[in-house]
């Protein structure tokens, strides 16, 4: 049997291979040694794709830190194209760099066995960093395989912790002011982390109703609406004092953050994790019995439960929370459903659970 190659298609006037069942163009003509060249280098790539490599075809042999730089330079590019969000780069970034730290970055990138990513897994976003450098690498030709493609993702988890009121009070008070404002505003819109660090003045609307609109927001491209879909933070009237408030004090122009450090900087990721790492220590508040700290994103958690618990049906908690559908919000009402039957018990003289 004849093995696959490309040939030339002089209808299509294109370089083509039918390798996996499929006619696919390799490279456009005309037929010459230069688009010849081009088409053995694309066929190399889709064979590996296939799960068939080439013998000999000469794949470049890759550290894993050489992998991890080239990943880096195309996400940068991808940015720079306004194809991927900077927040995105900086994600993949540190979580390569934890795994290039745990299992050497010299090593060849091919040679990674499934057993030291299963060692490193922690949690599903670490592993899932992993396989994208290795999966960008296969379609980019880079690579014949995933050398951990066997490991398996685990579960996402969910978050069931809530701060009671006296531990909201106690992060507000431990908190300087430029970070108390950030927590309020967390509390107060039920918005994203990402989304309180990402608002700017520009976003602000005052009619029809006082709120933060914002056009580029996670989960939108799983929406139909996409194209026009846009998202509404609507404001109480504590957030519009707060923000009145500092619109007098910074006389800010549309561009500026709303929410910024002690230098005027506006809040990162990183930032905002240590921030809230330094404020537990300062307090005292660890892990609870399922092992779950108080982050950013368990301020957005317990602003949810509490509106379950003071009668937001789901539906209009999910259009709060920028969600595109009820079946998280549902798990708001669960947890609360907990806290009313502890609340029946201590009402009816038994010791709460």
């Amino acid at each position: 049997m004849r093995r696959p190659h490309p040939r030339f298609d002089p209808v299509r006037n294109a370089w083509v291979t039918r390798a996996g069942g499929k006619l696919k163009v390799l490279a456009k003509g005309p037929n010459n040694s230069t688009t010849e060249a081009a088409a053995w280098d694309v066929f190399y790539v889709h064979m590996a794709k296939l799960g068939t490599p080439v013998e000999n075809s000469a794949l470049p042999a890759l550290t894993i830190g050489q992998l991890a730089d080239k990943y880096g330079e195309w996400m940068q590019r991808e940015v720079e194209a306004d194809r991927m969000k900077p927040r995105t780069l900086d994600y993949y970034q540190e979580h390569i760099q934890k795994f290039i730290d745990a299992i050497g970055g010299h090593r060849p990138a091919s040679g990674v066995l499934p057993h030291e990513a299963e060692m490193f897994k922690t949690t599903w976003h670490s592993l899932q960093t992993v396989h994208r450098l290795f999966n960008w690498g296969v379609t980019m030709g880079l690579l014949s395989q995933n050398p951990v493609r066997s490991v398996k993702l685990p579960e996402l988890g969910q978050r069931q912790r809530i701060l009671t009121p006296k531990e909201t009070a106690q992060f507000f008070r431990a908190a300087d002011l430029d970070f108390r404002l950030f927590l309020i505003a967390m509390r107060q819109t039920i918005a994203r982390p990402q989304e309180v660090r990402a608002l700017q003045w520009k976003h602000l609307t005052i009619e029809p109703v006082p709120a933060f609109v914002l056009r580029d927001f996670k989960a939108k491209n799983r929406r139909k609406d996409r194209k026009t879909a846009v998202r509404i933070i609507p404001l109480d009237d504590r957030m519009q004092r707060l923000l009145s408030r500092l619109a007098r004090k910074r006389r800010p122009s549309p561009d500026d953050h709303v929410f910024l450090n002690r230098n005027g900087d506006p809040w990162t990721s990183n930032a905002v994790r240590c921030r809230m790492r330094r404020l537990r220590e300062k307090l005292g508040l660890g892990a609870d019995e399922n092992g779950e700290n108080i982050v950013s994103y368990t301020m957005r958690h317990t602003s949810a439960t509490r509106a379950t618990a003071r009668g937001v049906r789901d539906k209009l908690l999910a259009e709060l929370m920028g969600q595109t559908n009820t079946a998280t919000t549902q798990r708001y009402q669960h947890l609360q459903a907990e806290h009313l039957a502890d609340a029946i018990r201590r009402a009816n003289g038994r010791k709460a659970q």
